[in-house]
């Protein structure tokens, strides 16, 4: 195997596999925070581990968010050590001090005062109590110091060797475009055969939210790692090829939901017992098996276009002959076309 060839497979590992590489990351920074910290000497006696736990704290897929963090983590070490200085000249009996502290710390942490980094104030203030005891403000500057300069080798790596996770999010959107699909086929079929309410429609819009916050997660994440990111602008084309499908599904994410709660109510006059609902629920049918094509397929555009505007025709022409407005069936049809243009 030639190098070159190596080099493309572990490329190809670590963008399908992130959390490998960042694995990797983290351990390659606690590393190099552990050998940074030890010709520091005495300061460092006894407190080394620090550094690499710092490192760990910060070591991200994003290097924005590892900037961030190692700032967030500084911040939330020096409250909690003020917190503990403060308990400490406090006129009450041990471990009073303590209880006092790690209530006011976790109070402050939940403010947001240390953004993701809040829970370490109570746990900082709880460690110079304890863990410092005897000299408190030593262990503060070793403590903080030895975090801070861990982070400071954290966030240096990210820099070197920064992550473009698009793959995962890529997947995620596969399954939310594959489970969209599935759904409109699920809704045609229940139209067709007459078997609405025998389906759980709230498990099913649960289960597609739950998906479609998932594929915007990934998403976002991927957006964040590429601020500050050397690599993003080799991967731009694609970057943005993913955005401009995320912004599709999550429209057509909102029409699908739109369409499952209109079809599942049975006050809708789309679920009547007459020749003008049945033949309403088909036209409906056959536009959603079309979109649902149309996801798995993009050649299907023309034909899932068709469907859509027959059954807008159909809609208009009821009311026009009868009177009967079918807000229902004109909302699906809306919302069908929608979907459609969001698709193309």
């Amino acid at each position: 195997m030639s190098t070159t060839i190596a080099v493309r497979r572990v490329r190809s590992t670590a963008r399908a596999h992130p959390s490998l590489f960042l694995a990797v990351k983290a351990a390659l920074a606690a590393m190099l925070a552990w050998l940074v910290v030890q010709p520091i000497g005495d300061f460092a006696s006894g407190y080394a581990y620090y550094a690499p736990l710092g490192a760990l704290t910060v070591v991200s897929t994003s290097v924005a968010a590892s900037v961030r963090d190692s700032f967030q983590v500084v911040v939330a070490i020096l409250l909690g050590a003020v917190l503990a200085l403060v308990a400490l000249v406090l006129p009450v009996p041990a471990p009073l001090p303590l209880g006092v502290a790690v209530v006011a710390g976790s109070l402050l942490g939940a403010s947001g005062i240390a953004g993701v980094m809040g829970a370490w104030i109570p746990l900082a203030a709880m460690f110079v109590l304890v863990a410092g005891k005897g000299d408190p403000i030593g262990y503060t500057a070793a403590y903080g110091g030895l975090t801070a300069l861990g982070a400071l080798v954290g966030v240096g790596v990210n820099l070197v060797l920064p992550q473009m996770p698009l793959t995962p999010a890529s997947r995620a959107q596969d399954r939310l475009q594959a489970q969209l699909a599935d759904q409109l086929d699920e809704l045609a079929t229940a139209l067709e055969e007459e078997i609405v309410g025998e389906t759980d429609w709230k498990a099913l819009r649960s289960s597609l939210a739950r998906t479609a916050r998932q594929s915007e997660d990934l998403s976002a994440r991927a957006r964040e790692a590429r601020r500050a990111n050397w690599k993003a602008a080799r991967w731009a084309d694609s970057a943005d090829r993913h955005d401009s499908r995320a912004q599709a599904l999550q429209r057509l994410t909102g029409c699908v939901d739109e369409v499952i709660e209109l079809v599942a109510d049975q006050r809708n006059e789309i679920r009547r017992d007459d020749p003008t609902s049945a033949a309403l629920r088909a036209s409906t049918a056959v536009a959603l098996r079309r979109v649902a094509a149309l996801l798995r397929d993009p050649d299907e555009l023309d034909g899932a276009r068709d469907a859509v505007a027959d059954l807008h025709a159909r809609v208009a022409g009821l009311q026009g002959t009868t009177g009967d407005h079918h807000f229902a069936a004109a909302a699906i049809s809306l919302n069908l076309e929608h979907a459609v243009d969001a698709w193309t």
